[in-house]
């Protein structure tokens, strides 16, 4: 999300391999971010090849309270509520 939106709606996705997974840029306004799967951002062989490259599944630039966070999976975030992923026991 950038430039200047607003009302904006980003759900029910999944995001993998990336450089960043879900990207709110700084002049959004008025976003909710709700029950996404963010994950392996950046992709592993981007990792694995350059290590210089940091990457996260959710980072949120927009201003405080700008943008609400709801019941989305990811491992890594700046900004952003991360609940963490467990594997289910077998």
């Amino acid at each position: 999300m950038i430039g200047t939106a607003s009302g904006n709606l980003i759900e029910g996705n999944n995001v993998t391999g990336n450089t960043n997974g879900i990207l709110v840029g700084t002049p959004t306004r008025q976003t909710t971010v709700r029950g996404n799967v963010v994950l392996g951002n950046p992709g592993i062989q981007v990792s694995n090849t350059r290590p210089d490259v940091r990457g996260v599944d959710i980072l949120n630039n927009s201003a405080a309270g700008e943008t609400t966070f709801e019941r989305n999976r990811c491992v890594t975030s700046v900004n952003a509520p991360c609940p963490a992923i467990a594997r289910t026991p077998q």
